[in-house]
């Protein structure tokens, strides 16, 4: 019985984990669990020699680093709910000792803890499964292999292979939105990309209403309900991430031989580590549930030793990340092509961290990527603040632009899309509550070298982009999609989606 007492800290670490694991599963895929539960598990076990010096004794040093766990890993919650637990477990225990005339010690004690830990391993697990039985998961990995295994139909080899920039620019507004909703004129910046011989659509649409759909949809070149069908009644985010990481532009590419590249973002279903080639500003990324951790338990007192070395979400981390993507697209035509660069500038889509200027900004709420109707304060700071974030980042295209175009020996084609529109008047509870013409209005605008004048339709639609891409530049057929803008048919339904094509042209107040 004395091996359970070694297995109490891993146990709880474990335990805590799992139960933070559900808590963010929305967002968090269940593969980022393995990362911080090897480390804590190493660094823990790394404390019992130490322990074991304090107290000469084993049983007891396992208990006093299942004390450090406690208070450094476990939520606030799940410490009061576990804490509980073993009192009145504990309770149970000794009113059985005592009716039985036994002598409970910290062996005992240990096997109780034990149990505690697993019952509550279990009943996360539990949970899990029953959330994951909504998943059709023959027809999603199914979904996911066809995406790798994509291939054009009868493409031609182009004598010349173009580098192609895909840059996803989040939640950048179409200028006719900026100036009725915003009173902000864009056309300076719109007249440098025109000049620099850009087309820039005036009537663009996105299809999705979030990052994690609408780039999805763009880089398979289709809907989702078509690639990946039968999700609506699941409402995880990184049911996407396959999708982005190995989609089907990515696969026909890499068949035409062209190097992946991509730039880390601060969040983990577009940041995609897996390409050729991948740039990251910290020598260590850390992913949704990492930093959900750090955020939720005790183990947020040592950011300060990690913030030189980990991207820990913060208002000086975002901004690094963002000016990291600009300076490294910059400095991309130095590297051999052909070359398929792909990155996700979350900006001018909140946190507000840059004024105009490219000056620091904190916030004066915690820090967090909510936007439209989440946004924590009033619409007419959201409306400075992103005008104010906007220009930041124009001014920047403007640097990354001249670069590429200089620096780069054939002319590249260049991408630039947001995911969809702001989302100053959007409610992600409610498409009755929500300006759709704002959300669905995104800003795009191509450089596509020796292309005919006719190529880009003024209401192109974002699934139709890279269709439009190969048929120029690699001689296929793809036909072009019917425009449709989707919406989620209710809160916290990623995947069941209401058709709002019809008001995507209605004016908003």
């Amino acid at each position: 019985m004395r091996r359970f007492a070694f297995l109490i800290p891993f146990l709880f670490i474990l335990a805590s984990l799992l139960q933070l694991l559900y808590i963010s599963l929305i967002v968090v895929s269940p593969d980022q669990l393995f990362r911080p539960l090897l480390v804590l598990w190493l660094f823990f076990s790394l404390l019992l020699l130490p322990a074991y010096k304090f107290t000469h004794d084993w049983i007891r040093a396992t208990f006093l680093v299942a004390i450090i766990v406690a208070g450094f890993c476990f939520s606030s919650s799940f410490f009061s709910t576990i804490l509980l637990s073993s009192i009145v477990v504990g309770v149970v225990w000794i009113a059985v000792f005592r009716l039985r005339r036994l002598k409970a010690n910290l062996v005992h004690f240990a096997v109780l803890l034990s149990g505690v830990s697993i019952f509550y391993i279990a009943f996360s697990i539990i949970m899990m499964g029953d959330a994951f039985s909504k998943v059709p998961w023959d027809k999603y990995q199914q979904a996911v292999q066809d995406a790798r295994t994509y291939s054009l139909d009868n493409p031609s080899v182009p004598s010349v292979k173009r580098d192609i920039y895909f840059v996803v620019l989040d939640g950048y507004a179409r200028a006719d939105i900026l100036r009725e909703l915003y009173d902000f004129d864009n056309s300076k910046f719109i007249n440098y990309l025109q000049e620099q011989g850009f087309v820039v659509p005036t009537s663009s649409v996105s299809n999705y209403p979030a990052t994690h759909l609408s780039v999805a949809s763009t880089l398979n070149m289709d809907y989702i309900q078509k690639f990946s069908p039968g999700l609506d009644a699941s409402y995880y985010r990184w049911l996407m991430n396959p999708f982005i990481e190995r989609s089907r532009v990515r696969s026909a590419l890499e068949q035409q031989g062209y190097t992946t590249v991509s730039i880390s973002t601060n969040w983990s279903i577009t940041d995609n580590a897996t390409t050729d080639v991948y740039f990251h500003p910290y020598p260590v990324m850390l992913n949704d549930f990492e930093g959900f951790i750090l955020d939720s338990t005790p183990l947020k007192l040592f950011e300060p030793l990690l913030n030189k070395v980990a991207s820990v979400a913060s208002s000086e981390s975002q901004r690094k990340i963002v000016l990291y993507n600009f300076d490294t697209l910059a400095d991309l035509p130095e590297l051999p092509g052909p070359k398929f660069v792909f990155t996700h500038i979350i900006s001018p889509h909140p946190p507000f961290v840059f004024d105009r200027n490219g000056n620091p900004v904190d916030t004066s709420y915690s820090f967090s990527f909510k936007d439209a109707s989440e946004y924590p304060e009033t619409q007419t700071e959201y409306q400075q603040r992103y005008l104010d974030q906007l220009q930041f980042v124009n001014e920047n295209l403007q640097r990354v632009i001249e670069s590429i175009l200089a620096n780069s020996e054939t002319p590249p084609i260049i991408i630039l899309q947001a995911d969809h529109g702001s989302g100053m008047l959007v409610d992600f509870g409610s498409s009755k509550n929500t300006c759709v013409r704002e959300r669905f209005s995104p800003f795009a605008a191509y450089y596509l070298p020796n292309s005919s004048d006719e190529l880009v339709p003024d209401n192109i639609s974002s699934v139709n982009i890279f269709r439009m891409i190969f048929n120029e530049y690699f001689g296929t057929s793809l036909p072009t999609l019917e425009s449709k803008q989707y919406y989620y048919s209710k809160p916290v339904s990623f995947y069941a989606f209401e058709d709002v094509t019809a008001r995507v042209d209605d004016r908003c107040e």
